[in-house]
């Protein structure tokens, strides 16, 4: 039996992590669930994250966040990579503009995909 799927590497959609796309950090917030924007930097494996000093009200080292990446608005334009981990204080990364306080997403769980490859697979259950 096939399915078809959506679902990529992340490597298959690398671009996305070059800092030029729309990034946001969901976590739990004093208040409930918050989702701020981020200033992503990819390097070294590690993704690391800029949030203004407005946002970071209840980010606490060590509590789960999840990283969006994403890209598209057509249907088949649609792309995205979503890490879910742990967050954790970091120094800037080189070349990193002053202002924003820097976190790195430990990601326990990394996953990405792409409308514009759907295909059929086999089916591994």
């Amino acid at each position: 039996m096939t399915r078809v799927t959506r679902d990529v590497a992340v490597a298959d959609v690398a671009d996305l992590l070059d800092g030029s796309h729309r990034a946001c950090l969901a976590f739990s917030g004093p208040d409930g669930p918050e989702v701020v924007p981020v200033v992503l930097r990819f390097f070294e494996g590690r993704y690391v994250v800029g949030v203004a000093d407005r946002d970071i009200a209840g980010l606490d080292a060590g509590a789960e966040a999840v990283l969006l990446v994403d890209d598209g608005i057509q249907w088949f334009d649609l792309r995205a990579v979503y890490a879910r981990g742990v967050i954790e204080p970091s120094d800037p990364p080189p070349g990193a503009r002053a202002g924003p306080r820097w976190f790195e997403v430990v990601p326990r769980k990394a996953v990405a995909w792409d409308y514009g490859s759907l295909r059929e697979v086999g089916d591994e259950s």
